[in-house]
């Protein structure tokens, strides 16, 4: 048995097959439309939650687990003879769901040890803190390994998506009409990347989705001088010529650069960024471990 089990939420974006393989523990978020209440990454997959959108005057509404939740799954892994715990979580500053996990503190059982880890990600980013810890936890390591590892990759990854459109944004209240308005009159393609806490900032207002590839790419590029070779995921939410552009384009930047894998952005971070929403996601090679370069295999989107 590993000497830790690892637990996270379904923001982390980690396919049921991919947590499988590697052990890892997943509590699901909600995504509540029309009425129906359903478990991310269980009840309904990214294609799925699009269709569901398309044309819809109201956004579907997401919500965190539950403390209790959290407390079954802790309970569960306790009982199976685990004494150490650590549970990887989307931002705060995103979300309330790491509240939840922490919430259960004073119930969990004597004589388990439980870190609750704040990512300061979400989608992608989460999950590759949350697969490399899986990795330690497989290889025989220990949870102390495990913090170091999230804690290098949580200073130094990057993450960089432009939207198609702001109308989700607007309509969750993330964006006004008048920016709404406004990108879309002008062609305009905000590049929106991740602060430290993991709340969101405009990057650049580009023109054009070909602008905005640019500039993803021109990021990378400089990321890779200033810390050495990088891998990177391409994201994106049934945008895959464009994602096959982001690729092409940091190609021709010479950087020191590997491409890991393509994957998409899961249900709940799609209720906000939309249909047609690419993205990159980089962190230093030197702290990826070989183990995960078949991600390829688990990661990549069927948006058919």
């Amino acid at each position: 048995m590993n000497q830790f089990a690892v637990v996270t939420d379904s923001a982390a974006d980690i396919p049921l097959a991919l947590a499988e393989k590697w052990g890892i523990h997943v509590v699901p978020l909600h995504v509540v439309f029309q009425g129906k209440d359903y478990r991310d990454g269980v009840d309904i997959t990214t294609p799925e939650l699009l269709r569901m959108m398309d044309g819809a005057e109201a956004l579907p509404v997401t919500s965190q687990p539950t403390p209790a939740d959290f407390l079954e799954v802790y309970k569960e892994l306790f009982e199976a003879g685990y004494t150490q715990i650590l549970s990887i979580h989307l931002a705060r500053a995103l979300s309330a769901t790491i509240e939840s996990a922490r919430a259960i503190a004073g119930q969990i059982p004597e004589g388990l040890r439980l870190e609750v880890v704040d990512s300061c990600t979400a989608t992608v980013a989460q999950g590759a803190m949350v697969l490399e810890a899986a990795v330690i936890a497989q290889r025989g390591g220990t949870i102390e390994e495990a913090l170091e590892r999230i804690d290098a990759i949580r200073r130094s990854y990057h993450i960089y998506f432009s939207p198609d459109t702001l109308d989700n944004l607007v309509k969750g209240g993330r964006a006004t009409k008048a920016q709404g308005f406004a990108t879309t009159l002008l062609n305009i393609k905000l590049v929106i990347g991740l602060l430290e806490d993991g709340s969101i900032e405009v990057e650049k207002k580009a023109k054009g989705v070909k602008g905005a590839i640019s500039h993803m790419a021109k990021q990378v590029a400089a990321d890779a001088e200033a810390t050495g070779e990088l891998i990177y995921y391409v994201l994106h939410t049934n945008q895959r010529e464009r994602a096959y552009q982001i690729a092409e384009t940091i190609k021709k930047t010479g950087a020191p650069v590997r491409e890991l894998t393509e994957g998409t952005i899961g249900p709940v971070i799609a209720t906000h960024v939309g249909e047609g929403a690419i993205g990159i996601f980089t962190m230093p090679a030197a702290l990826h471990a070989p183990e995960l370069d078949d991600l390829a295999d688990y990661l990549t989107p069927n948006f058919s």
